[in-house]
């Protein structure tokens, strides 16, 4: 009984400091490194396929996302962080996997966000439009969710996906609306 005893305790002291391991550190440039091959690969493979309407001419900007301008859109704005945009897009994985995307719905009705809630690509990418453009982000892991993984907005068969940590994502993009934050004074 007495040797049971030590056993068990041993077994869960065992699970304890297993638990209590720290996952490696997260590497930034080496991750980027990864993202940078497998989006150059996912390019050369979609223009490989022959069909000029899906073909990528994208521009890599000096942090590794890839941009592909169709419509540049109209204005002079200058985005600050608590700017509202409102936009319409498509949000999948480099592997084809739908992550996320508006519902279609008329203008007046798509959601609107804060500018600095969005991940680092959209907040660098939207910046190269005007609203009414439209864009092609292709944003590496590193200026998305890094190694986190992450609940998908769709659902397959009504079962939850995630997004997996380090995913690479390829958004289609249209500016609709970018309004400035105005507060909500009361008055007394």
């Amino acid at each position: 009984m007495f040797k049971s005893k030590t056993l068990l305790v041993l077994i869960i002291a065992a699970c304890s400091f297993a638990a209590c391991k720290t996952a490696p550190a997260y590497d930034k440039v080496a991750q980027l490194a990864i993202d940078e091959d497998l989006i150059k690969i996912y390019i050369d493979s979609v223009n490989a396929t022959g069909i000029e309407a899906n073909k990528i001419t994208a521009t890599r900007t000096s942090d590794g996302m890839y941009y592909q301008i169709y419509d540049a859109g109209k204005g002079s704005a200058v985005y600050d962080p608590t700017d509202v945009i409102k936009i319409r897009y498509t949000g999948s994985t480099i592997k084809q996997q739908l992550y996320d995307m508006t519902p279609i719905v008329t203008d007046d009705l798509l959601p609107t966000f804060s500018f600095s809630s969005a991940i680092e690509g959209w907040q660098k990418g939207l910046r190269l439009i005007q609203p009414g453009g439209h864009i092609r982000l292709i944003i590496p892991s590193t200026m998305a969710y890094q190694n986190r993984i992450v609940p998908a907005a769709q659902q397959t068969n009504r079962l939850p996906s995630f997004l997996p940590a380090n995913s690479i994502l390829d958004f289609d993009i249209q500016l609709i609306e970018v309004k400035k934050f105005v507060p909500i004074v009361q008055t007394n």
